[in-house]
């Protein structure tokens, strides 16, 4: 189905999957930020429902899976895994893809496709759950940065993302090992680690002036039982640029997981141009 690899990307040891035939467009695929999560615990469930369309890679970001466990405490989460991936996408002489995020992801690829210095070699682009930033609920920020490695916990946390945990049992038991790899705790936890001598004042974020002047054509999927996001975010932010659209389903936040059949429909729609 699919095949491990690794490599090293801007100076860090990476892991991805690689999934499909070579000769077809690439489309790269963006893991979540939940503890965790890796890009196969994410996506595999999906990648059997691209292939016949698209040659798929899925990287396991910085501080996930087997990935390097870097943290940049002085700056953004964003900004050094797009950078991150840019250099993936160098090193795999990627230089045209689809580029499809979930949740964290998501926002890493609005970041990525807003940022005028095109650090991506994005064509089209979705995003499931992922709202680069802004309207993402107090209450749900709050329970997903509360998490003590156990079976318990990754079903609860894994309850924020999907409508129902049944037959969910070997994901969640999953989720539960993979938070127990060395450091990736750690490199979750440490970004909210705050010197008390110092006042830190947040910095403007230009993100959604950005937005709305993106060039690359975007999906935005919005799951109607999302409890962890202001309900109606896609239309807000499609709003803004004449270069996105939306698509709602009946799902929580990540689709990609609860329904993984219907979500690469969705999204090999798009991306083949059958959503215009």
């Amino acid at each position: 189905m699919y095949e491990k690899k690794s490599l090293i990307a801007d100076g860090f040891h990476t892991t991805y999957i690689e999934a499909g035939n070579p000769d077809k467009d690439t489309i790269v695929l963006v893991h979540d930020g939940g503890f965790g999560s890796t890009a196969e615990l994410c996506w595999s469930e999906m990648i059997p429902h691209l292939t016949d369309h698209f040659h798929v890679l899925a990287p396991d970001l910085l501080g996930w899976g087997g990935t390097d466990k870097a943290v940049f405490l002085d700056q953004p989460p964003y900004a050094p895994r797009v950078k991150h991936i840019a250099a993936f996408c160098q090193e795999l002489r990627v230089d045209r893809a689809h580029f499809v995020g979930a949740s964290f992801g998501g926002s890493m690829v609005m970041r990525a496709i807003s940022d005028p210095t095109n650090p991506w070699p994005v064509d089209r682009a979705v995003s499931i759950s992922g709202t680069g930033g802004p309207y993402r609920l107090p209450e749900g920020i709050a329970a997903l940065a509360d998490y003590t490695p156990s079976l318990e916990d990754a079903a609860r946390m894994t309850g924020y993302l999907v409508r129902s945990l049944d037959g969910m049992d070997e994901h969640i038991r999953q989720r539960f090992e993979n938070s127990l790899i060395p450091g990736h705790w750690e490199a979750m936890t440490a970004p909210r680690l705050s010197n008390p001598a110092a006042e830190r004042s947040p910095n403007a974020d230009p993100f959604l002036e950005l937005w709305a002047k993106t060039q690359v054509p975007v999906l935005l999927v919005e799951g109607t039982r999302d409890e962890l996001l202001e309900s109606g975010w896609s239309k807000k932010l499609a709003d803004l640029t004449p270069k996105a659209r939306t698509a709602e389903i009946d799902y929580a936040h990540e689709p990609n997981i609860d329904a993984p059949a219907e979500t690469a429909g969705l999204i090999v729609d798009f991306l083949t141009g059958g959503l215009e």
